[in-house]
């Protein structure tokens, strides 16, 4: 099972970004939210997707335990005012996803 957790801002924060896991969509998650998804054993790669951009992937190989991820945009502070770069130019860096476990 993974656990993902979405940060809360203000960017994006009345959409939802889908959660793919090796290249299927398994489920969305809302802004502040925090949401588990069953995943079999093995090895998986899982990315966050919201219209054309998209976090960065993260590779990792499922056991027993649980993994955790958090999640979220990356226009925050001044960085909002790049909206439009991230958008045409870092579509792959709009949004962000990390391991914390």
């Amino acid at each position: 099972m993974i656990k993902l957790k979405r940060d809360s801002g203000w960017a994006d924060s009345v959409r939802a970004y889908k959660v793919v896991l090796d290249s299927e969509v398994i489920g969305n998650i809302n802004d502040g939210e925090e949401k588990e998804f069953d995943v079999d054993v093995g090895h998986h790669e899982l990315f966050l997707k919201i219209d054309w951009c998209r976090s960065n992937s993260i590779k990792f190989n499922m056991g027993d335990s649980i993994e955790d991820f958090e999640c979220g945009s990356s226009l925050r502070g001044w960085k909002v005012l790049m909206a439009m770069i991230y958008v045409i130019f870092l579509r792959d860096k709009y949004l962000w996803l990390k391991k914390v476990s």
